[in-house]
């Protein structure tokens, strides 16, 4: 049964609820032949449907108070952001390797981004205290996005996962951190996540030990049946997520063209 835990925000998304829907849980990566995952992995179902009135209440909330460490937020970026960035013309890009290329020869305008870009991250953190991460790329079509590499040349899936941006355990994950991943590819990229906190997950064992390391693999094995959200992040919307703090993925799964976004992390209190 759905508890209780991180909430979602809507900052200004009209019909949000088209954007959100739940499944029945979690299985394993095992089948997937497309890609190569850990032999550890999980995945979400494809069981999904759309919030029960009852979910809709657990999951989302309209206080823009609420703790970053159980927030996530979906919003939309200023409009003069998304006109300088269609100007990258980032569609004209044949492969992943195109990307870096296409924001060094256009120098000026990616200039003229960030400045716009920091207008807008300002308003988002109270303390103002974030930096740029990475403009992180992904292909179209996967299940899951997140991958590490091997030897720095063989290439395995991670599944649901944390970040582990700190050093941390699953009693402080609360203090890190969260980011703001924005989306400027041409087509809906997906978050998966469990709206579970890691303490929440902690607190279901009792006497077994429970550590970063071990928290993801124990929990989705112990509990499939836990469901899990899929909120669509349409091209030029962003997300905020506390990502060392609950599990998560994202998804490219039914698209045709390469996903690109944009994250900073720091502190953004300011949904």
């Amino acid at each position: 049964m759905l508890r209780k835990g991180l909430q979602l925000y809507n900052s200004g998304i009209d019909n949000i609820g088209q954007q959100i829907l739940i499944n029945t849980g979690t299985e394993s990566a095992e089948h997937i032949t497309t890609v190569e995952y850990s032999g550890n992995a999980f995945i979400p179902k494809k069981s999904w449907r759309p919030l029960s009135p009852k979910e809709h209440s657990i999951i989302m909330t309209n206080d823009h108070f609420n703790p970053l460490s159980k927030s996530v937020s979906v919003g939309r970026i200023p409009q003069k952001v998304i006109n300088l960035i269609k100007k990258l013309q980032l569609s004209e890009c044949t492969s992943l390797f195109d990307i870096e290329p296409k924001f060094q020869e256009n120098e000026e305008l990616v200039m003229k981004i960030n400045k716009e870009l920091d207008e807008f991250l300002k308003n988002k953190s109270s303390v103002q205290q974030y930096k740029f991460h990475r403009i992180a790329k992904a292909q179209p079509n996967r299940e899951t996005t997140t991958f590490h590499f091997i030897n720095k040349e063989y290439i395995r899936y991670t599944g649901l996962h944390i970040d582990e941006s700190r050093k941390f355990t699953p009693h402080t994950a609360y203090k890190s951190d969260n980011r703001i991943s924005i989306n400027i590819s041409s087509e809906s990229r997906y978050l998966y996540y469990i709206n579970l906190s890691l303490r929440q997950i902690y607190k279901l064992y009792h006497r077994r030990k429970i550590t970063t390391e071990n928290i993801v693999e124990n929990f989705l094995n112990d509990f499939p049946d836990y469901p899990v959200i899929r909120l669509e992040i349409k091209p030029y919307q962003y997300y905020i997520a506390p990502t060392d703090n609950f599990i998560h993925d994202g998804s490219t799964l039914g698209n045709k063209e390469f996903d690109i976004t944009i994250v900073y992390t720091g502190k953004f209190d300011n949904y």
